[in-house]
């Protein structure tokens, strides 16, 4: 049931500076502001809340996942704001993402600030296993994915299959090993997919290397001008409740740094692997139907969104089907007609898009809004008041402006290339030192 008038509800998020992060990120974020029926004022922050905002002044509380509440949680919020978020008298929603790690932390969290509603990645069969009900009485949970169709692609106009110059794509980042098999095939589909492929005639452009990452208006450039992107499904394969199995792992790889990952998974990650599924659509998937790019990926579900060879090229994590899926890369019309059904049936559905996503987040306040029998805010906030308090909370403003050069220095420009290149070559456990000051110095 919709809320008599709109709700007044406060986003607490860690926004990336433009062209310094993923677009996903920021495509999540922009959702609530455009499509909500409900008034969201956005406040992005790190550790410290500004001094003088009165959070009473909201209805509604919403943690969104740049704000990390378990792994590295006292580099994002820190325990005084965890005991305002407490004391909030209105609803608290928080929006959790990469699941698989420091559980145990994320549950003393979300207890610890009273949490009422909770959206995860984590598939409904799955849940108890992950947040059992004994642990969060009381704690209500909807399930959402990782990312939905940006309306902004949509309007992009991109080129045909056949005017495209790159037959194949594919950029990602390196996941530890602790994560399982599944982050494993995030990266090794790139060198699996290239050796094959080495005399096939085809035109590739794949990299893992975190240098060759692509941000912002550049990354809709660069899946427009490719045929067909690599994939594979979102998550992981290992859940690591307590950070045991990490430390363990990283102190492994630190010690052994030729180690490869069928080593370290023999060794380690053979009792933990497949006990939960978190098998995810990827927000990629939505990104290359909204731009037309054909999608190869490994055989899998995809969240029940995708279809194999309606949706996506099927590729069999044998590579026993390369010849057939070579065959498709090279006829421009098959190609077009997958892109084309893609676009119609995933792209342009108001199922997967953000204003859909935002339509049931809205529900889903309203809903335990009422149920928990909550009163509204005596004295919302005002933009100018509002702005006002913000200017009152002097180390606030300071840390915000010097975090956004900060991040835009070593983020959006060229020193980003340079700097991932220094960071490849740093020991894991002397990143793992000093990683808690890059994070207080970038977002």
């Amino acid at each position: 049931m919709a809320a008599e008038r709109p709700l007044n509800i406060l986003l607490l998020c860690n926004r990336p500076v433009r062209n310094a992060d993923a677009a996903t990120v920021t495509d999540h974020l922009d959702a609530f502001g455009r499509y909500s029926r409900h008034r969201v004022r956005e406040l992005s922050f790190l550790r410290r809340l500004p001094s003088a905002l009165d959070l009473t002044q909201f209805d509604v509380l919403v943690i969104h996942y740049s704000i990390a509440i378990g792994y590295l949680s006292e580099h994002y919020i820190s325990p005084a704001a965890k005991r305002r978020v407490r004391d909030f008298p209105g609803l608290k929603v928080v929006f959790i993402q990469d699941e698989y790690r420091a559980i145990d932390a994320v549950i003393e969290a979300l207890r610890f600030m009273r949490v009422d509603l909770l959206f995860t990645c984590v598939p409904d069969d799955e849940i108890e296993k992950v947040y059992p009900a004994e642990k969060l009485p009381g704690l209500a949970m909807v399930g959402n994915l990782t990312g939905y169709v940006p309306e902004r692609l949509l309007e992009i106009e991109t080129a045909p299959i056949a005017a495209r110059t790159i037959d194949v794509g594919y950029r990602t980042r390196k996941p530890p090993y602790w994560l399982g098999e599944l982050s494993y095939e995030k990266w090794s589909i790139s060198d699996r997919f290239e050796e094959q492929a080495r005399s096939a005639g085809l035109r590739l452009d794949l990299s893992y290397n975190e240098a060759d990452r692509i941000y912002g208006q550049a990354w809709a450039g660069f899946m427009s001008r490719c045929k067909a992107m690599l994939g594979v499904e979102s998550g992981a394969s290992v859940f690591d409740f307590d950070g045991t199995l990490q430390r363990k792992v990283d102190d492994y790889v630190a010690a052994n740094p030729q180690a490869g990952f069928r080593e370290v998974q023999q060794k380690f990650l053979g009792p933990y692997e497949g006990l939960i599924r978190l098998n995810q659509i990827s927000p990629r998937c939505f990104e290359c139907a909204a731009l037309g790019t054909v999608m190869v990926l490994y055989e899998g579900g995809y969240s029940g969104v995708l279809e194999p060879w309606r949706h996506y090229i099927p590729l069999h994590k044998d590579f026993s089907n390369f010849g057939e899926v070579l065959g498709v890369l090279k006829d421009n019309a098959r190609l077009q007609e997958i892109a084309n059904r893609a676009r119609e049936e995933i792209g342009r559905n108001p199922e997967y898009s953000f204003r859909g996503f935002i339509g049931r987040f809205d529900d889903a306040v309203d809903r335990e809004f009422e149920r928990r029998s909550l009163d509204r805010a005596a004295t919302p906030y005002t933009p100018g008041r509002y702005w006002l308090q913000i200017v009152f909370s002097p180390l606030y403003v300071v840390h915000r402006i010097s975090s956004g050069i900060f991040q835009y220095v070593l983020l959006g420009t060229p020193i980003r290339a340079l700097m991932f290149g220094v960071w490849k070559r740093v020991p894991l456990n002397t990143r793992d030192a000093i990683r808690p000051l890059l994070r207080l110095i970038g977002r």
